[in-house]
């Protein structure tokens, strides 16, 4: 079943590569306009050439998410080409595996500048266009550290935060017709998860009742659908995409933690 996106505007943060670079295809593919929107720009002009190589539309656009300057460029750029922006898919994040005892406040902060100041700002910055939309619709990717305890205490925390910046924004820009949701998945097979430190893995993988981690391209469907109007009267909503993982509740993260790092929290 096609995705109604054909001639709809769409900017993907973190968009050059791992899940991003899915959405973006995804997107493209069924015929959106997309802005490849990232601080990689190699990779995110590479994506944009094979796109547009093969008839789609993409373009790349600088962007640092916890940048106001940057934001406020992309945006111009955005109102100037297109006078509106339909899909707003807030995914630039980043992951510091260590333990609260280890990570430096400079660390936290980081982490908090990009998964969420990232969100703020992309919802604050891109409001105007779009209200210009008929079927505007931002998505935030969050993650099942939005739903129950992770072991990197920055990433649940920033998870949590873009959890519940959805619902506040989906309740603020209802009425200017801007629907907001968020989705949480599992692990995800990109490079991001293959830099994870050794065991880390496969004792996600462990507790996944599906046995495995997603692919890219299941959890770009699922963005493409909440971007879609075919999802017209979902806003607020936070759709879990985990192969079961959330189903077990606190025990898979105690178990995860067993094998991480060879005993269990007190």
């Amino acid at each position: 079943m096609g995705i109604e996106l054909a001639g709809l505007v769409a900017c993907v943060t973190g968009g050059s590569r791992g899940l991003g670079a899915a959405i973006v295809r995804r997107l493209a593919n069924e015929g959106a306009n997309v802005l490849v929107a990232d601080v990689l720009a190699e990779e995110g002009t590479a994506l944009a050439h094979e796109l547009t190589g093969s008839g789609k539309h993409a373009t790349f656009h600088p962007l640092d998410v916890a940048s106001v300057e940057d934001w406020i460029a992309l945006t111009e750029n955005i109102g100037a080409e297109f006078g509106r922006l339909d899909i707003l898919v807030n995914n630039a994040g980043i992951i510091i595996r260590k333990r609260l005892s280890d990570q430096s406040v400079e660390e936290w902060k980081r982490a908090f500048d990009v998964n969420v100041m990232g969100v703020f700002l992309g919802t604050k910055y891109c409001r105007s266009l779009l209200r210009e939309s008929r079927f505007a619709s931002i998505v935030n990717v969050s993650s099942t550290a939005g739903m129950v305890a992770h072991l990197d205490p920055s990433y649940t925390a920033t998870k949590w935060a873009v959890r519940g910046l959805t619902k506040s924004t989906s309740l603020e820009l209802v009425h200017e017709g801007i629907r907001v949701n968020s989705i949480h998945p599992s692990i995800i097979a990109t490079p991001l998860t293959a830099a994870a430190p050794a065991g880390h893995v496969e004792a996600n993988r462990h507790a996944i009742p599906m046995g495995r981690e997603a692919q890219p391209e299941e959890i770009a469907n699922i963005v493409a659908f909440l971007a879609s109007p075919q999802s017209s009267y979902m806003t607020g909503s936070e759709v879990v995409a985990d192969g079961g993982m959330t189903t077990s509740g606190v025990a898979h993260m105690r178990d995860q933690f067993q094998k991480s790092f060879g005993k269990t929290p007190t």
